[in-house]
């Protein structure tokens, strides 16, 4: 499937659907300039679960993450590390950025489910 297709965004969904997080936090990223021109989607961690909202964050995401879709697809095929890509200004952060720190063991929990659907990505 492709990276940031509508197919892409609903294997992330049905991949995080086991997840059960105690934490609550939401992280919105915007990519622009995709082939299918931008795309936004927001997740989710709370309630004990992980959801994953294709369009526009509302209410509005506790974290914005924001870059062009060259950046994003090298973070998402671990070429480029997010902290580097903010380094070289190609991956835009704002929000409450501390709680990305004080919730990564969960965020780590969701990449290890999220995995499979990295392997099956095209770009």
């Amino acid at each position: 499937m492709r990276f940031l297709s509508p197919e892409w965004l609903e294997h992330m969904r049905v991949a995080t659907a086991t997840a059960s997080t105690v934490v609550a936090v939401s992280v919105h990223q915007r990519v622009t300039g995709g082939p299918d021109g931008d795309v936004e989607y927001t997740m989710r961690l709370g309630d004990g679960a992980v959801r994953v909202e294709p369009g526009p964050a509302s209410p509005p995401a506790d974290v914005e993450l924001s870059s062009d879709y060259a950046t994003a697809a090298a973070i998402n095929q671990g070429r480029m590390s997010p902290a580097s890509a903010f380094a070289a200004g190609r991956l835009r952060v704002g929000g409450a950025v501390s709680s990305l720190v004080s919730h990564q063991e969960a965020f780590a929990e969701v990449g290890k489910l999220l995995a499979r659907v990295a392997e099956a990505t095209t770009y």
